[in-house]
């Protein structure tokens, strides 16, 4: 529907639905369904590292062990073993009573902008910064502000510079989106610190930081300052975007707004899947199925760099941290 047709049409849309734009990631991904592409446009993981066989055995054992309960309406905030097990999985120490299941990580950011933003309220991104970020915000009107980044992740004098009165800053530390960037150790500790000093809350995404093929990244910022940080989690690049499961981890005076904004918007998330993945997630299967996710992408993906590196190497820069999970690029099957 035109703008015309709109303005002649019973309904009338709320101002903030003027902000609202289609998703480029979705449009970028439409090139996917073209045949022999190998796709790094919109970070799809490869189909042949989802596990199948333990989808398979969980979703029988679920439903003859517990279908009654997995198909029908659940908590809002989440299956208490999904809780537990991704507050364990987690490399510092989380309460259970913290963890908020997402439907999806995206769900997550929209959660935080009903929650935390206002009209005009001032809000930091790195530059440049994930899309979808940018458009589950702006429906609330903020005032978006970049902050710039170095080889290194974010320029602190700048930031310091554009705090003042900022309800949060969003950032990636992990294989940032777009860049590919890591976020170095001494950064992350200079970031922590600074926004402490600050009093700047961090909304710390971390879609892909599992997915490494060289050197682990270094500690999450959440885990410097749990009480200053959200964090967001993803079990779309670990076991299957299909899945449409995430997570958030909040700090106590932060998560009962968050769970109300998130009972208004979708009651719970599918509580079929919550335990499914809950029964794959059991006797450290992600500890093990995790690290094959980089060895089967590098073997499909390696061709493609070497064949188009000037366009990869804007996105892996040739360094030896490199994500499993890239954006970028879209290249022929070679």
């Amino acid at each position: 529907m035109n703008m015309n047709e709109l303005q002649n049409a019973p309904w009338v849309m709320a101002k903030r639905a003027k902000k609202m734009n289609p998703s480029v990631i979705r449009e970028i991904l439409k090139v996917t369904e073209k045949p022999g592409i190998i796709s790094f446009a919109g970070g799809l993981p490869s189909p042949k590292t989802f596990p199948i066989s333990a989808f398979t055995a969980a979703c029988e054992k679920v439903l003859r062990e517990d279908g009654h309960a997995a198909l029908q309406y659940a908590a809002s905030e989440g299956f208490i073993t999904l809780r537990e097990l991704v507050a364990a999985f987690l490399p510092w120490d989380v309460d259970p009573a913290q963890v908020l299941i997402t439907t999806g990580s995206q769900q997550g950011l929209d959660l935080i902008a009903k929650v935390l933003i206002d009209e005009g309220s001032r809000v930091l991104v790195e530059t440049p910064t994930y899309l979808g970020a940018l458009q589950a915000f702006a429906p609330m009107e903020p005032e978006i502000v970049g902050v710039a980044s170095d080889d290194e992740g974010v320029d602190l004098a700048d930031l310091a510079n554009k705090a003042a009165g900022a309800r949060f800053f969003y950032v990636l530390p992990n294989f940032q989106n777009p860049t590919g960037r890591t976020m170095s150790e001494a950064r992350r500790a200079g970031l922590s610190a600074e926004a402490a000093r600050l009093g700047l809350p961090l909304v710390e995404d971390n879609p892909y930081g599992d997915l490494w093929f060289d050197t682990p990244p270094p500690p999450p910022l959440t885990a410097r300052n749990p009480e200053g940080c959200v964090y967001l989690g993803s079990f779309s690049k670990v076991l299957a975007p299909g899945l449409r499961l995430g997570f958030m981890v909040a700090p106590k005076s932060l998560y009962p707004k968050l769970l109300q904004a998130k009972q208004a918007a979708d009651l719970h998330s599918p509580g079929f899947n919550q335990r499914m993945v809950a029964e794959v997630m059991k006797d450290g299967f992600l500890d093990r199925h995790v690290p094959t996710i980089p060895r089967s992408t590098n073997r499909s993906a390696m061709p493609c760099w070497a064949r188009c590196s000037s366009t990869c190497l804007k996105v892996w820069n040739g360094t030896p941290q490199r994500a499993a999970c890239l954006c970028g690029c879209a290249c022929p099957r070679v």
